[in-house]
């Protein structure tokens, strides 16, 4: 199989943590709709790009790229482009809504990727861009 990239438009989505609400002395534990309408997008964009679910290790590299505040003066917007970017959100929760979203397209279960990096940068436009891989077995 070869690599499928493909790109979210927008500001890089970190997952959110899960809430809780006490009604009636029941607990209900959600998760918030911000999130769930990501994860949705994210699979919309992805669905048509994969067949069938990859089966075995997948390697997952996500290029979240942030775009400078438009108070920046242009100087600073400058000083910052291509430069790692080390403002929230972490990277680790970037990508866990990025494998949620792509869980029964890509891959069966999000636990099948076994090589993951991320990377943060600040650029012109905001959009984190995703390469999906098969990885192949080293050891015939």
């Amino acid at each position: 199989m070869t690599q499928i990239q493909f790109t979210i438009p927008g500001k890089p989505f970190a997952k959110q943590r899960p809430r809780a609400t006490a009604k009636g002395g029941f607990a209900r534990v959600y998760t918030p709709k911000e999130t769930v309408s990501f994860e949705q997008q994210v699979g919309a964009i992805a669905a048509p790009l994969f067949a069938r679910p990859i089966a075995g290790p997948v390697r997952l590299r996500i290029i979240a790229i942030f775009e400078p505040a438009a108070s920046w003066p242009k100087k600073k917007r400058a000083a910052h482009l291509h430069r790692p970017h080390t403002q929230k959100p972490d990277s680790d929760n970037v990508s866990k809504a990025i494998k949620d979203g792509l869980n029964r397209i890509a891959w069966a279960d999000d636990s099948q990727v076994a090589d993951l990096h991320v990377t943060k940068v600040w650029g012109n436009t905001a959009c984190t861009q995703v390469w999906v891989e098969a990885m192949t077995d080293q050891e015939d």
